[in-house]
């Protein structure tokens, strides 16, 4: 998916008595579209007809810049063969079989395949199926649903064969007046205790392995309670740990991967000059990634 086309014109040279500007074929071969995807592909389409480099922009433009979604490429694709069709395809309850969960006897024996989410009527941004711990019944989850911000309750992403799960979910509702959800408490407890081989949280110990991670700096999370948001108050889950990741919100961040591109672009000489990439700050970039990582690695 292309995220942005730039048109590279060729160098003007006045005539000798100034009233018109020509093209001559050597500047000619200067002209040039130079395009960005999403995926960092960055391509450059050279054109040594002036007005041809211009029509192709124009074609670019008119099929990137469509008018409905209908209209994306994702919607006009067609596999050549059905073999490819059919790999390309994702099955839920596949992946989360090939994980182990639900296998008795296995490292995901304490898990299940919940479709509480068909339909999306209980989150509208988890797909319809999701794994969640054999102990916590779909009626919990729909309360525990609701503590968490946009329903993103905590659910399986990953399950290593060693037993260790990884988790995702948005932040809890916490607020000023520090909010709780006894079942979100309880979700959080069964997540933990599925690593143990009774698939239940032991009454006496003291260490705490299993960290909640908050991808925001401290300083974020504290000014959400405002809003009715916030973090976990960590005197509510039992055998946890808390870890802020100190990485900016999405705005900044997006901004210093744009940043980074343009930097990398500039370095690799692709059709790119000083002023087509304007008051690109690597070093600024390189600054902001490093301080991000110290913070927790």
């Amino acid at each position: 998916m292309i995220h942005s086309a730039v048109l590279v014109r060729p160098p003007r040279r006045d005539s000798d008595d100034n009233i018109q500007a020509v093209y001559t074929e050597e500047r000619a071969l200067e002209g040039s579209i130079r395009i960005r995807c999403h995926h960092f592909l960055f391509v450059t389409l050279r054109c040594t007809d002036i007005r041809r480099l211009y029509d192709v922009f124009a074609t670019v433009k008119h099929l990137a810049c469509v008018g409905s979604l209908e209209q994306l490429y994702a919607f006009d694709y067609r596999s050549d063969t059905a073999d490819d069709a059919k790999a390309m395809e994702y099955y839920a309850h596949a992946e989360f079989r090939r994980m182990g969960v639900g296998v008795a006897g296995g490292v995901g024996q304490h898990w299940r395949v919940s479709e509480i989410n068909r339909e999306f009527q209980l989150c509208a941004t988890y797909p319809p199926v999701v794994a969640i711990p054999t102990r916590i019944s779909d009626t919990t989850l729909t309360y525990a649903a609701r503590y968490r911000s946009k329903a993103r309750l905590p659910v399986l992403s990953y399950l290593h064969p060693n037993g260790a799960s990884m988790t995702r979910s948005s932040q809890p509702m916490v607020g000023l007046k520090q909010a709780r959800s006894v079942q979100d408490e309880k979700l959080v407890e069964a997540i933990v205790a599925t690593s143990e081989p009774t698939g239940m949280m032991p009454r006496f110990r003291n260490e705490r392995n299993n960290i909640i991670i908050d991808a925001r700096p401290t300083t974020n999370a504290v000014v959400n309670r405002a809003i009715d948001a916030g973090s976990e108050n960590m005197d509510h889950y039992r055998q946890c740990r808390k870890v802020y990741l100190g990485i900016d919100n999405i705005h900044v961040m997006r901004d210093a991967l744009n940043r980074l591109a343009e930097a990398a672009v500039d370095a690799a000489d692709v059709s790119a000059t000083a002023s087509d990439l304007g008051n690109a700050e690597p070093a600024g970039m390189m600054a902001q990634i490093q301080s991000s990582r110290s913070s927790w690695l």
